[in-house]
């Protein structure tokens, strides 16, 4: 867990970087990546909301494709956003572009090798 920090902090300024942690947390236990299958779960819920393409170039051995917070709104439920609020305490306007920016990271090192966890 520290080591994907490390790495998705990497990829944001200081004012996200204060909020990452708790982003990434969020992340985690919100939409499911913890749990058995988890991950798939979400990336069905993503590739069925047009980012396919995104998904598999996360899951992959090569760069990143990124998201924009707009994509993260129409993909994910209101209840997981809500939920994501609620566990940061950060309005949708800041967790929204924060989601962004560490969603394809924390997909990519749940994927180890560019492939599903087993």
């Amino acid at each position: 867990m520290r080591g994907m920090m490390r790495i998705l902090t990497g990829q944001l300024n200081s004012v996200e970087q204060d909020n990452a942690e708790g982003v990434h947390n969020a992340l985690q236990d919100v939409l499911g990546l913890n749990q058995t299958g988890g991950i798939a779960g979400l990336l069905t819920q993503l590739t069925g909301g047009g980012l396919g393409q995104h998904v598999q170039s996360w899951i992959g051995n090569g760069d990143n494709l990124p998201i924009t917070a707009e994509q993260v709104q129409q993909v994910l439920s209101n209840d997981q956003v809500q939920a994501m609020v609620q566990r940061t305490g950060l309005p949708v306007a800041a967790l929204l572009p924060l989601v962004a920016k560490v969603l394809p990271h924390a997909v990519d090192q749940s994927t180890p090798g560019g492939s599903m966890p087993a």
